[in-house]
């Protein structure tokens, strides 16, 4: 390990090896991931399997479409099975308000 770097990622969850990669793909080598314990072991390992593909705030929704597109593209890019099985889901509303908010999604 160098004594410095342009830039250093504390945490290897899912964000801090989203960073990571995303400065790798616009050309920065110069970084450096740095984890206290072993990589995804968090909270990104208690929320494994969860992707959600609905959301009434556009940000998010176009966030959460990007990210299922960039699994496959890690996929392809790595030649590694990341086991993503997309099907599907079901959301159930309770009350009108509840219905309201999904139906503005």
């Amino acid at each position: 390990m160098k004594s410095s770097y342009r830039v250093v990622v504390i945490g290897g969850g899912v964000v801090g090896a989203s960073v990571l990669y995303h400065l790798a793909k616009f050309g920065w080598t110069d970084v450096a991931l740095v984890e206290r314990s072993v990589l995804t072991a968090g909270s990104s390992w208690h929320a494994a399997g969860g992707i959600h593909a609905l959301n009434a705030d556009p940000n998010m929704a176009a966030l959460q479409a990007y990210t299922i597109d960039l699994l496959a593209e890690i996929e392809k890019e790595s030649g590694q099975d990341i086991g993503l099985h997309m099907t599907g889901g079901i959301t159930v509303a309770s009350t009108d308000a509840r219905w309201e908010w999904l139906h503005s999604a």
